[in-house]
């Protein structure tokens, strides 16, 4: 009996991690575990190449600012597909993500700037707007099959230093929708 005690002692974990895993709906896709569906598959080689956005036109304005001299700035963005060259793909050192910067059309190097989690392929899609000196921030899930991410924007960081980073954050009074192609 005794060793059959150590035996179910030792195999305990294992079913309970076996029965866990069957409650969270967990499946073994390979190399990954993949729980509730979770993990959308990407890879950086799917995000390698030239990116595209689309936005529509709209005119917002700017709201809760961090520094409120900036609040009833207008934003006006305008429609059509804005091309990005030269993108890189980078891990993110602090999270599960990849981090997309690319040139567009003023040839500053991050006028596409890009986070893409790598589990659940949500992504923070920020682009350039030169007339206003700063970044629309968009959201969306990457559509890996149709490569592209619909998104929506709702927020805008301003560079008012021109170092080329961003320093004041705002709202915006009303959303973007956009389309962002991926390679």
């Amino acid at each position: 009996m005794e060793g059959s005690g150590r035996r179910a002692r030792r195999l305990a974990p294992v079913l309970a991690a076996g029965l866990l895993c069957g409650l969270a709906g967990c499946t073994n896709e390979g190399d990954t575990v993949n729980v509730n569906g979770l993990d959308c598959g990407l890879i950086r080689d799917q995000l390698v190449g030239d990116w595209s956005v689309s936005l529509a036109q709209a005119v917002r304005t700017l709201q809760n600012c961090d520094d409120a001299s900036a609040n009833g700035s207008q934003v006006n963005v305008l429609a059509g597909t804005t091309n990005f060259t030269n993108v890189q793909v980078h891990a993110s050192p602090s999270s599960t993500s990849f981090v997309v910067t690319g040139e567009g059309p003023v040839g500053l190097p991050n006028e596409l700037m890009a986070n893409v989690e790598a589990d659940s392929c949500l992504a923070l899609v920020q682009v350039w707007e030169d007339d206003e000196g700063g970044w629309l921030q968009c959201i969306g899930t990457t559509d890996l099959v149709n490569r592209f991410l619909n998104v929506v924007c709702d927020s805008f960081d301003l560079d008012t230093d021109l170092d080329g980073f961003p320093d004041n954050a705002c709202g915006l009074n009303g959303s973007i929708t956009g389309t962002v192609g991926i390679p």
